[in-house]
C-alpha cells in the first residue's frame, strides 16, 4: 500500500495529501498528511531531446561508459559541464537509453526552466524513488518499506528524504545504480541547486554502489560545492567538455549530423560551409537543419541557406532565432509575438487547444497549430501529451530578453509578457467563475463530509472526473498572474478577483486546492501577491472572508 501511495502521488495530477476539504462544516486536516508524498507531474526523461546520432559523440560517450563500468572509481559523480546548446541533454538521453537496457538505471530528473514543476527540487526525491521502484523491481519492496516506516518523510530535509527513499533501498543491492540529472542549472533558485548538489555529494560518500551522472551549464554554485573542497573535488570530472571549436572530434560530430540531415537538400560544399558556421555549437547546427528541412516553410532551401550564411557571428544562436522570427509573414508578426508571450508567461506547458482557448479569450486571432507549424524548427509538440514545447532553453532565454527591451529598442520583436500575464489572470478568473466547470459546492460529490482526504475511497478518480485541467490550473496560478502583471490589468480584473475571494467561492476555491494538491502553490501565490501594488486589497478581502467563516 505504501508503494501504491507513492506511485499514485508521483504519476499524475491528482493528489490527496493536502488539506483541508472545506465543505460547510467538514473536518479539516494538516496541509500534508503523514505517510503521503506530494503530487508530481515531472517527467523523468526529456520528450524534446533525442539520443545521439550514431557515430557522433563517440569519445565523450566512451568516457561516460568507462566511468559507469569502473566499480573502483573514486569519482561517483560525473558532471558533464558545458555551454548552452552543446548537446548535453542529447548525451544524457543516450545514457538513459543505454543504462535502462543494462538494468542499472535507477531514475532520472530532467530540469526545465519552462515548467514550474520541473524547475525546483520539491519533488526531486519522490520522482527518483518512484523511478527506482519502476526501473529496478527488486528494490520496489525496499522503497515501499521506507515509505511505510517513515510516513512523514516528505516533510523532512532533502538530505533525509534522499537517504531514506533512495540511498537506503540502493544499499540493499550489490550492483551499481546510476541516476541521471539533466540541466541542473535550470533549477531556478541557486539555494536549491546548492542544496541538491550538497545532498548528492554527501549521499554518494556514504555508499559504494550509487553513481550520479549530471549535466549543466557552467555554474558557480555547482562549482563551489564540487570544486574547492578536496573531498568533493574528487567526486566530479570537471574537465570533460563538449564544446571546443578547435577540437576535431566535435567538428566531425557536427559534420556527420549536418551531412546526414541535409543529404539531398544542399550540395556538399554548402553543407561544409554550414558546419563551419555552426562554430562547434550543436544547437546552431540542429536548428539550422530543421529550418532547411521544414516542410511548412514557403522559402526554398537555397534561400534559407543564404540567410544563414549571411549571419554575422558564427555559432550565434540568437541570430538564428531572430532570422526564424523575421521569416514569418509580416502581417502575422504581431500575432506571433502575442502567442509567444502567452507561451512564455505560462507557468506550465500548454497544449494547442489550451493556447487556442487563451487566444480566444484575449481576442487574439491566432492559431496554436499554425504557430507550431510555422515555428517548427524551434517549437514542437509532445506526441504523448500534445504539449507545446520549446526545443531548447536558449530560445526561452532569447524570448525573455525580447520581453525586457528598453523603450525605443531597435529590435524588431517585442514579447509583451506583462500583458500576457494580465490576459492569463483574466482567463483564470473566468474559469473559476464558469457556471459549467468552475468552482461550486461539493465539486467532487463526496457523500460524507467528516472524512480526511486520505480516508476517502476513489478520490483520485473523482477529482479527475469532476475537476477539469483548466480549473486546476486557474486555481493554482491566478494569484501569480495578478502579481506579474501591471496596475492597469489588476484594475481590470479586480472585481472578478474579489468575487472569487468572497463566500462561498473562497471556500469552493480552497476545497479545489485541497483536493488537487494546490495549497502550497496558492500560499506561494499569496506571498507573491502581497508584494504587488494593487493586490493587497484583494488579499485583505480573502482574510476577511476566512475570519467571517465560523
Amino acid at each position: 500500500m505504501a508503494l501504491k501511495r507513492l506511485k499514485e502521488s508521483t504519476s499524475g495530477p491528482i493528489p490527496h495529501s493536502y488539506s483541508p476539504i472545506l465543505r460547510s462544516r467538514r473536518k479539516t486536516e494538516p496541509v500534508r498528511q503523514e505517510g503521503q508524498t506530494p503530487d508530481i507531474t515531472v517527467s523523468t526523461v526529456s520528450s524534446v531531446h533525442n539520443t545521439c546520432l550514431e557515430g557522433t559523440r563517440k569519445d565523450v560517450l566512451e568516457m561516460i561508459w568507462d566511468w559507469a563500468d569502473n566499480g573502483s572509481s573514486d569519482r561517483p559523480i560525473f558532471w558533464l559541464c558545458d555551454i548552452a546548446g552543446s548537446g548535453k541533454s542529447t548525451v544524457a538521453m543516450s545514457a538513459v537509453q543505454k543504462w535502462r537496457k543494462k538494468g542499472v538505471l535507477g531514475g532520472g530528473f530532467f530540469f526545465s526552466m519552462s515548467s514550474n514543476e520541473a524547475s525546483n527540487i520539491e519533488k526531486f526525491c519522490s520522482t527518483i524513488a518512484r523511478d527506482l521502484a519502476d526501473h529496478i523491481p527488486d528494490l520496489a519492496p525496499r522503497v515501499a518499506q521506507a515509505v511505510k516506516q517513515n510516513p512523514s518523510i516528505m516533510r523532512k530535509p532533502l538530505l533525509k528524504q534522499f537517504q531514506t527513499l533512495v540511498v537506503g533501498p540502493v544499499d540493499c543491492r550489490q550492483e551499481s545504480v546510476i541516476l541521471v540529472i539533466d540541466a541542473l542549472d535550470e533549477c531556478k533558485a541557486s539555494s536549491q541547486r546548492r542544496e541538491l548538489v550538497e545532498t548528492l555529494s554527501t549521499a554518494v560518500r556514504g555508499t559504494t554502489n550509487l553513481k550520479i551522472f549530471m549535466t549543466s551549464r557552467p555554474d558557480p554554485v555547482i562549482q563551489a560545492v564540487l570544486g574547492p573542497l578536496s573531498t568533493k573535488a574528487k567526486l566530479a570530472k570537471l574537465e570533460d567538455r563538449l564544446h571546443d571549436v578547435s577540437h576535431r572530434d566535435n567538428i566531425d560530430d557536427i559534420a556527420v549530423y549536418v551531412h546526414r540531415s541535409l543529404d539531398g537538400v544542399l550540395p556538399e560544399y554548402k553543407r561544409r560551409r554550414l558546419v563551419g558556421k555552426a562554430n562547434g555549437l550543436f544547437i546552431w547546427a540542429s536548428t539550422a537543419c530543421r529550418m532547411l528541412t521544414d516542410e511548412a516553410t514557403m522559402n526554398t532551401a537555397e534561400g534559407i541557406y543564404d540567410q544563414l550564411i549571411s549571419l554575422d557571428q558564427p555559432g550565434a544562436i540568437d541570430e538564428v532565432y531572430s532570422l526564424i522570427l523575421e521569416r514569418t509573414d509580416p502581417n502575422s508578426g504581431a500575432v506571433m509575438c502575442q502567442m509567444l508571450a502567452i507561451l512564455l508567461a505560462a507557468f506550465e506547458p500548454l497544449t494547442i487547444n489550451d493556447l487556442d482557448d487563451r487566444l480566444k479569450h484575449a481576442g487574439i486571432r491566432g492559431s496554436g497549430q499554425g504557430l507550431v507549424q510555422n515555428l517548427g524548427s524551434v517549437l514542437s509538440t509532445d506526441p504523448s501529451t500534445a504539449l507545446i514545447q520549446f526545443r531548447h532553453p536558449s530560445l526561452v532565454e532569447y524570448l525573455r530578453r525580447c520581453s525586457t527591451q528598453p523603450v525605443g529598442s531597435s529590435k524588431k520583436f517585442s514579447i509583451d509578457t506583462i500583458t500576457a500575464h494580465g490576459q492569463a489572470a483574466s482567463w483564470c478568473l473566468k474559469r473559476l467563475k464558469s457556471p459549467t466547470d468552475g468552482l461550486r459546492f461539493n465539486i467532487c460529490q463526496i457523500e460524507l463530509s467528516f472524512y480526511l482526504n486520505r480516508q476517502l475511497p476513489d478520490l483520485k478518480a473523482g477529482v479527475s472526473k469532476y475537476i477539469s485541467k483548466s480549473l486546476r490550473y486557474a486555481s493554482s496560478h491566478w494569484l501569480f498572474r495578478m502579481s506579474e502583471t501591471d496596475e492597469k490589468w489588476r484594475r481590470t480584473v479586480e472585481r472578478e478577483a474579489k468575487s472569487v475571494l468572497r463566500v462561498p467561492h473562497a471556500l469552493y476555491w480552497t476545497e479545489v486546492l485541497s483536493l488537487t494538491g494546490g495549497v502550497p502553490r496558492a500560499i506561494a501565490g499569496l506571498r507573491a501577491a502581497t508584494h504587488s501594488a494593487g493586490v493587497s486589497e484583494i488579499i485583505q478581502a480573502l482574510l476577511v472572508t476566512y475570519r467571517n467563516v465560523d
